[in-house]
Formats: C-alpha cells, structure tokens, sequence
C-alpha cells in the first residue's frame, strides 16, 4: 500500500498486506480492527466521505482463529523438568506450575507478597517487557492465589538460597541488575526451561511453542480431568468469565470424556442390555 492514498487503498490490497505480515491471527485481526476504527474517525469528523465506498476495510476477510497449538503437560512429564531445574528456575516453575499465575506475574512478585502465615500469594504487579505495570485488567486478575504447604517449602527454601531474600526484593531477583530488577522471563526460558523440557522428553510439532504458559494450560486440564467443579478452575485461573476458563481445555479430549464414551460403547455391545 506504500504512500497510497486512504480512499485508493482497495480491500485485496489490506487482505494481501495482513497476509505477508508474520503475525498471529488474532494479532492480524486486531490490526484489521483498529484501521477500521482509523477509517470510521476519519468519515466521523468529515475527513473522509460518509459511505461505504470509503472505509475498504469493511470488505476485508482476516481469520481471528488462533493457529497456536498448547502442549498441555501432564503431571508425570512436569515433574520430569522439575528434574532439570534447580534453585530460582526450578522454584519458579513449580510455582507457575502448581498456581497457574502467569510468568508476567511471578516475576513480579516481592517476597512481601509472599504471606506464609495468611497461606496466600498477593499479586499487586507483573513484570512486562523490562517495566513494572501496578495494575489488573480485572478485580479477578488481582486475587489473592492460594499457597499451599508444599508450595511454601519450595518458596521458603529458594528464599533462603537466594541473596535477595528480604522483604523488599524481587522474588526472582536479576544478579546482573544487582537485585534492581526481576529477570527475563524470555531468558529464562530460552536457557533453563526449554532445555529442561527437551530432556524430559518434550517434542514440538509444527505451530506449537513452549513456554511457563503451558503448565498454566496442563494445570486447567489436569483439574477438570480430575472432576474439580469449572468455578474452583475459574477462581483459581481468576479469569472474570467462565467461558475464558471452558476455552482453555475446550480442544482437549479430557479423560472424563473418554470414560463417558467408554461407557456407552459397553452399553451398545450385544449382549449388554438386560431384560425387565
């Protein structure tokens, strides 16, 4: 489209340039979204004339389906990174793992947030593209996450290995900023966790990723597999809408289906059916 001007930008023109861009779908249609709204200011405030003819992006196509590709871990191969890992990394995973906290917001944890005696994590920050956001989209996002017996023994015993282990310090405290800061979550898992999850015989297909985020994935799965009724998942996931809980584990074949359907396949078979 270059230096085009925004009444000769045809439709094609936007679907062709959406589609040369390495993005995401949902990323690609968000774009798509905001060149919309650009266009509709434009017409608003007598820029440009108030028709169709000239806002092309209400013709233009762009999927908003994802094509990523979860690995969703089970206990037995989390455990197996656990193996891996050791002092801030192996710490940190299990946290993510055994709370389902995002990585921006473990990183953003102070070991105050820590509240041993009340056996609660406080999420008041998270740790994003090297700055500290002190605000939550939602009330549910800030929600205190249980912290478990286990879990705290893990934490407690990092707390006394690391350096930075007073109040005021960054839980998973970056030595080369001296403590100043968090760590690279990106590092983090480039160096220790990817390695770590190759060893305990992770694979990765076309389209798939892997990262802190999966154990949030595998714990959601691994709860419903279990019969954990969806609002315990959704409280402890804190998403403010059931339906963003159900979308996490929607593309799985869970075990409570595969026992649902084994149970009907034995009640077709000859010979199953009793007669009163």
């Amino acid at each position: 489209m270059g230096k085009s001007d925004a009444l000769d930008i045809q439709p094609l023109e936007i679907e062709g340039w959406l589609g040369s861009l390495a993005l995401a779908n949902p990323t690609k249609d968000k774009i798509r979204r905001i060149m919309s709204i650009v266009y509709t200011q434009g017409q608003k405030y007598g820029l440009l004339p108030r028709s169709d003819s000239s806002n092309p992006v209400k013709w233009v196509e762009q999927s908003s389906k994802s094509n990523y590709k979860p690995i969703v871990l089970d206990p037995t191969t989390a455990a197996k990174i656990f193996e891996a890992l050791s002092g801030a990394e192996l710490a940190l995973t299990i946290l993510v793992a055994a709370t389902g906290i995002r990585i921006s917001e473990a990183m953003g944890l102070k070991w105050d947030d820590i509240d041993y005696q009340s056996k609660q994590i406080n999420l008041r920050r998270v740790w994003v593209n090297d700055t500290v956001v002190e605000c939550f989209k939602t009330e549910d996002s800030e929600a205190p996450v249980p912290l478990t017996e286990l879990l705290a023994a893990h934490l407690r015993d990092w707390q006394r290995e690391t350096v930075y282990g007073r109040p005021s310090d960054w839980v998973f405290a970056s030595a080369r900023s001296k403590g100043r800061t968090p760590r690279s979550s990106s590092v983090l898992t480039v160096d220790h966790l990817r390695p770590a999850a190759i060893a305990a015989g992770v694979t990765l297909k076309p389209g798939q990723r892997f990262g802190f985020h999966n154990f949030r994935h595998g714990l959601a799965s691994w709860l419903v597999n279990k019969g954990t009724d969806v609002k315990t998942v959704q409280g402890l996931l804190r998403h403010s809408n059931v339906k963003t809980t159900l979308g996490l584990y929607a593309h799985q074949v869970n075990a409570s289906m595969l026992v649902a359907q084994d149970s009907m396949m034995r009640a077709l078979q000859p010979g199953s059916q009793t007669v009163n």
